[in-house]
């Protein structure tokens, strides 16, 4: 699993709370990240509980700040030349 972010903010805006310290996303640049990112803030990353990042993301969810979803893996290049 996959998760995209997208920043919807209608301006540059840096996000903290994108593993693993912060970045910052021009208006409707996406930045796709390894695994399921409320799993991946939720473990810590093996540190500890990252409750701030989590509150951080809901609310810029919440406020349409950015655009949260699954992306596709990979694609697996099965063509033959």
């Amino acid at each position: 699993m996959r998760t995209s972010i997208t920043n919807n903010s209608g301006e540059t805006k840096y996000f903290g709370w994108i593993p693993p310290h912060g970045q910052s996303l021009e208006d409707g640049e996406e930045v796709v990240l390894e695994g399921d990112l409320r799993t991946v803030l939720a473990g810590g990353r093996g540190r500890y509980s990252r409750k701030q990042e989590i509150s951080g993301l809901n609310y810029d969810v919440d406020e349409g700040n950015v655009v949260e979803a699954d992306a596709p893996g990979p694609s697996s290049s099965s063509s033959s030349a």
